[in-house]
């Protein structure tokens, strides 16, 4: 239960890669405290000595022991969200539950009907919508600075080393590939931009790396208000243009300056996470004038672990019940199924439409 005026203290569940960013990033807050770790591994429990927390092997063992948390972060297998977030929600815990929700949209939906069941708050770890520079985006085409949205285009292309894979082999297998792992984030920032997208058409690619995945995608997609966009995806390929690169918030990927999405309105378009405005000098400027770029003056903070604080600054206030989750579970379900659908289109040659909660 939550303490007025006293840290938070938060579980972490899983203790992978994100897991592990999770855990040390509470403990260096001082509105957190790291209450546990839950993992079986052994790394899992040095890391847990290291910052004085609790280590429990199973999550059935955290409950059955001494120790009160307020939330619980969720960062396991995507198959294994559904199961422990009821377990959590049983127990009355708030959850954050990385990215994707879950591994298929019945189970996603299987989280956001219990949640609401039992009345507890969930916020879903598309951490990308609590940079200031996504917020800013959004006021800003709400604002209809760039006019009616056209359409955008997505550019997200980089080359993972072979030990990625070597790493965590269920990555080449059903269930992991770029669609689930890396566009699916920017699935959610498209939706937050665009709208909903209610309709897509892909190709997808083995071709290059030779595994059951995809290693590369081409996939159109339209909105509810009729905007279009176009991504492209592959993680096989050098380049510099993908978020990562652009805003440098991954400390193993190199930060590139260079953007990875352009949204295009009928007044300006603008590129992303840069932003970068381009307009003709006249509000009703064509072809036919000089097209000029202008940047924000005050620069938004990117990098680092900005986001992630971001996000858990967002659950306090979904903990406390004094703050609406900025990803809900309804979000985390929708962006499943357009990741759902973009494996269907590919699947079947044909276009997939996408129902709307």
């Amino acid at each position: 239960m939550t303490r007025k005026n006293a840290p938070l203290k938060i579980a972490v569940l899983g203790a992978g890669l994100i897991g592990e960013r999770h855990a040390r990033l509470i403990d260096s807050l001082p509105e957190f405290v790291l209450g546990a770790i839950i993992d079986p591994s052994i790394a899992s429990a040095r890391l847990a000595n290291d910052l004085g927390a609790k280590h429990f092997a199973e999550l059935t063992d955290f409950f059955e022991g001494d120790i009160v948390c307020d939330g619980v972060v969720i960062a396991t297998p995507n198959e294994t969200h559904k199961a422990f977030a009821l377990a959590c929600f049983e127990k009355g815990l708030p959850c954050l539950i990385e990215k994707p929700l879950a591994a298929n949209s019945v189970d996603a939906s299987g989280i956001e009907q219990a949640a609401e069941k039992f009345g507890v708050g969930v916020l879903v770890g598309h951490h990308r919508r609590h940079h200031e520079v996504s917020r800013n985006l959004k006021e800003r085409i709400e604002a209809h600075e760039f006019g009616k949205l056209v359409g955008a285009q997505l550019t997200w292309m980089l080359k993972k080393p072979d030990d990625y894979y070597q790493a965590g082999e269920w990555r080449t297998q059903k269930g992991g590939g770029p669609v689930w792992i890396n566009l699916i984030h920017e699935i959610d920032l498209l939706r937050y931009f665009m709208g909903e997208i209610v309709e897509v058409s892909a190709f997808v690619s083995n071709n290059t790396r030779g595994f059951e995945v995809e290693d590369t995608g081409v996939i159109n997609m339209r909105c509810e208000n009729g905007a279009l966009i176009s991504a492209m995806v592959s993680d096989t390929a050098p380049s510099p243009w993908h978020f990562e690169g652009g805003s440098g918030e991954n400390p193993n990927i190199s930060r590139t300056g260079h953007d990875g999405l352009r949204v295009y309105g009928d007044k300006a378009a603008v590129e992303f996470p840069s932003m970068t405005k381009w307009q003709h000098e006249a509000s009703d400027g064509h072809w036919g004038e000089p097209i000029h770029s202008t940047k924000n003056a005050t620069q938004n903070t990117l990098g680092g672990e900005t986001a992630l604080t971001a996000q858990l600054h967002n659950f306090a206030g979904v903990i406390s019940k004094e703050t609406l989750p900025l990803v809900s579970a309804k979000d985390g379900v929708q962006s499943v199924r357009v990741v759902e659908a973009i494996h269907e289109s590919a699947t079947t040659g044909t276009t997939v439409k996408i129902s709307i909660n």
